[in-house]
């Protein structure tokens, strides 16, 4: 039997396509964390299995769906990717074999409406069908990746993924997640960031994203992706400079209102 975790939040355009594409399986569990868009109005079509969380961890959300799930085969799908015909196929096939106890799946990156293949976007392994009595557990709460139990395999077809759709998306995700990387960064006791570490950061991230990544050489799609890559990086670092400042800035400003009223805004 297999089962399908979707994780959603927020996707009502793109949630249908998406649970078109693994209807065929035997068990559809939807993890929603905070959607106010009306994305649950539309996966009530596809399942009743479905569950509200609020979280921050994207590995607990990933741990809460294994918990839900019913089969002895999961494969997280996540609301921007696409189980494409031939992946469906190979993907039946498989959960014939004895051999693994988890599969990774590469997958074909749409960005702002091109699908690219340099640097990080190909073949971007992902490991996402997980046979559930060799799963140990989620972890990281980004960028984060199953531990298990057994060998791992390798998928011959592709998911879709439908990713930074537009400027407006790509910005506030990066935004969204910038608070949790320098949260992170911040409990590990990162060093304080200062004016030249900040610029080290954007050089680097730049070489990094442009050059080494091979941003800079794959078009105008390219050019602009790797520069909102640096921005995010720059966001996270911005944010963590924030977190070590000795008092809050929201209190900076109400003290400096109150100095203000009571010094008759004599300044300064």
């Amino acid at each position: 039997m297999l089962s399908i975790a979707v994780i959603t939040k927020n996707e009502k355009d793109r949630i249908k396509a998406c649970l078109e594409s693994v209807k065929w399986a035997d068990e559809i569990v939807i993890v929603d964390n905070g959607s106010k868009d009306g994305t649950l109005e539309i996966a009530k079509s596809y399942t009743d299995k479905i569950y509200k969380v609020n979280m921050q961890d994207f590995a607990g959300v990933r741990n809460f769906a294994m918990e839900k799930v019913s089969g002895d085969w999961v494969l997280f799908v996540d609301s921007d990717e696409r189980v494409l015909e031939q992946l469906k196929i190979e993907i039946e096939e498989m959960l014939n074999f004895g051999n693994f106890s988890a599969f990774a799946i590469s997958r074909k990156n749409i960005i702002l409406g091109t699908e690219v293949r340099y640097g990080p976007f190909w073949p971007d392994w992902v490991i996402r069908l997980l046979k559930k009595s060799d799963f140990v557990t989620w972890v990281g709460k980004i960028h984060e990746y199953p531990r298990f139990k057994g060998e791992l395999g390798y998928t011959k077809n592709s998911l879709l993924h439908l990713t930074h759709r537009d400027l407006d998306q790509i910005i506030m995700k990066s935004l969204e997640w910038s608070k949790i990387d320098a949260k992170l960064r911040f409990d590990s006791g990162h060093p304080k960031i200062s004016g030249w570490r900040l610029l080290r950061i954007f050089v680097t991230e730049t070489f990094n994203q442009g050059i080494l990544r091979k941003g800079f050489f794959n078009g105008t799609v390219g050019v602009m992706d790797s520069l909102l890559q640096v921005f995010s990086m720059c966001m996270t670092y911005l944010r963590l400079w924030e977190m070590q400042q000795s008092k809050p800035l929201d209190k900076v400003y109400d003290d400096l209102d109150q100095r203000l009223i009571e010094n008759n805004f004599k300044y300064p």
